[in-house]
């Protein structure tokens, strides 16, 4: 059985990428790596490159399909060619995916948002398109937060502020916090327009997701399907940001810190009712969202905690990073790499079972 890598670039993941093909022989498959753009679907064919086994090495060549395919292709702020999304969606057709992701944050949120065991936790979100949308929620609420639709790693967050002078903008950039104020509002409006021009944004009322310190935090969970079908959570920790910043993510500047070590310097924040709400969503979350959407193999979860120990589900991603995982549980890096020959294993045995 081949199970294909799909990324972006060929860099892209690399490292992920050779420690996963150098389970591959214990499972009795091979392993290849591609980007999109290099399918032929003329002659059925990628060009890429397989991973030997005895030599521990990525070999250029070009291949047959994978069986399966294992999509790590971030959409993020970058927009793929309209050639590249197409060859991706022949493949779909072609292939079997693990995972077949999720839409972007609007759509998931439309959807999720009315279910009745999960809406309590979902912050109030609204697509913005104008610069009037942003200063109509800004001048109810006094702060807002506006997010890319599509955003990935903190980047193109913004919090802004209603001031006695006008509107003060703030972000957070590798761990410094950069403010901008606005006095004049055509000023604003020209910059919001900037913005709204390069990407579709969201908006939500601004929640105090940080510590008695004012330190911003979340919690991010990896969860990956196993051999069974079955969601198992791969590992937790807590991402906390700079005092008085916005965000937390690790590419913005935040820091990766254990459950113990947060919890021994914030004895309060995750009370007994705190877990028992994580618990709930982590039970619900990934079957729901599985229920309403596509086949999904991996899911990154992240949740933000208030101060009065309200429990807010602000991401859920289907193409998650590790690196909080394999800085706080290391251990686990073993299991996350042996998954997806595992869960190949386990679609192989649906197809047989359906007679494709």
């Amino acid at each position: 059985m081949l199970i294909g890598l799909m990324a972006a670039s060929d860099t892209h993941e690399n490292n992920y990428f050779t420690e996963i093909a150098k389970t591959a022989k214990s499972f009795n498959m091979k392993v290849c790596k591609f980007s999109p753009e290099n399918i032929d679907m003329d002659l059925k064919k990628v060009r890429g490159e397989r991973f030997d086994a005895e030599s521990e090495t990525w070999i250029a060549t070009s291949f047959d399909l994978p069986d399966f395919v294992y999509d790590r292709c971030f959409h993020g702020l970058v927009r793929e060619s309209t050639e590249t999304r197409h060859k991706i969606e022949w493949l779909k057709d072609n292939s079997n995916f693990l995972g077949l992701g999720l839409p972007g944050k609007w759509e998931v949120y439309q959807i999720l948002k009315n279910h009745p065991h999960l809406q309590a936790f979902f912050p109030e979100t609204v697509q913005v398109t104008t610069p009037e949308d942003i200063i109509g929620h800004l001048e109810r609420l006094d702060k807002i937060i506006i997010k890319p639709e599509f955003g990935a790693g903190g980047t193109g967050i913004y919090l802004l502020s209603k001031t006695e002078d006008g509107t003060l903008v703030s972000m957070t950039k590798k761990g410094t916090k950069y403010d901008r104020p606005f006095s004049s509002k055509s000023q604003l409006n020209k910059w919001l327009q900037h913005l709204l021009n390069r990407y579709r944004y969201l908006c939500q009322p601004y929640l105090e997701l940080c510590t008695q310190n004012n330190e911003p935090f979340d919690l991010r969970i990896l969860l990956q399907k196993n051999e069974k079908n079955q969601w198992m959570e791969r590992g937790r920790g807590i991402r906390t940001g700079q005092k008085d910043g916005i965000t937390s993510n690790l590419a913005t500047g935040g820091e990766a810190i254990s459950l113990d070590n947060f919890n021994k310097r914030n004895p309060e924040t995750i009370s007994i009712a705190v877990e028992q709400k994580i618990h709930h969503i982590l039970r619900t979350l990934p079957v729901e969202t599985e229920a309403v959407f596509e086949r999904l193999f991996e899911l990154g979860i992240d949740l933000g905690i208030d101060k009065k120990g309200q429990i807010w589900i602000m991401d859920i991603n289907s193409k998650p990073g590790r690196k909080i995982i394999q800085a706080l549980q290391p251990e686990t890096m073993k299991d996350i790499h042996r998954a997806p020959f595992q869960y190949s294993q386990y679609l192989a045995e649906q197809l047989q079972k359906a007679g494709e």
